[in-house]
């Protein structure tokens, strides 16, 4: 479907994930991953990562080294690894997605927050690479909550941080965990991957 511009408009809030939703990362992070593989000498399979879309590195992290069979005393020097090359990849090749025209089309209409399982660093990086800031009243990454995707507390803090009651924000995602994470907050959702609307 398309969501008309009057059913966004019936919305106190609007919050975005970040990576997959309103840029394309995934890509660049696909390769980080293959790259920490090679650097490490292990077939670490980074499209893995899109069963996890919405997780955090150190999740999604886990789950790939566990795959190549890769001991998970690794994991803090893997994670690292992966962030260094992660960030290069990601400056060099991400893109703005169509949701940013949402974005563009509601700012200073309805206030806006980004609520993103990505570091602070990666984070302040894209939105910088983009010239985002100036467009959210907030921006929640995964330092800044305790439980991360699917639980529901960083949109809970997105819309907390803009003061909009919760159930009156419409969250865009394309992750299965921020999907849930959002109905766990008692909010509709956009799913950006198929374009559906689906209610809490």
């Amino acid at each position: 479907m398309i969501l008309e511009p009057q059913i966004i408009a019936g919305y106190n809030g609007l919050i975005f994930d970040m990576d997959g939703t309103l840029i394309d990362t995934m890509p660049a992070h696909e390769a980080a991953w293959r790259q920490t593989g090679d650097y490490f000498g292990y077939p670490l399979r980074g499209e893995l990562m899109y069963k996890f879309s919405g997780a955090t590195t150190y999740i999604i992290a886990e789950a790939i080294m566990r795959d190549a069979g890769m001991p998970l005393t690794m994991l803090e020097e893997v994670t690292l690894k992966k962030r260094e090359f992660g960030m290069k990849l990601v400056l060099e090749r991400a893109v703005l997605l169509p949701a940013f025209s949402v974005v563009q089309a509601f700012h200073g209409k309805i206030p806006m927050a980004i609520g993103t399982g990505a570091h602070r660093m990666m984070a302040d990086i894209l939105l910088e690479k983009f010239d985002l800031q100036r467009y959210f009243a907030a921006v929640v990454t995964s330092d800044e909550v305790v439980a991360h995707k699917p639980a529901p507390d960083t949109f809970l803090r997105c819309a907390e941080l803009i003061g909009c009651e919760a159930h009156k924000n419409l969250v865009f995602e394309d992750g299965d965990f921020g999907i849930e994470a959002a109905h766990a907050a008692g909010m509709d959702v956009f799913d950006v991957r198929d374009n559906r609307l689906l209610k809490a």
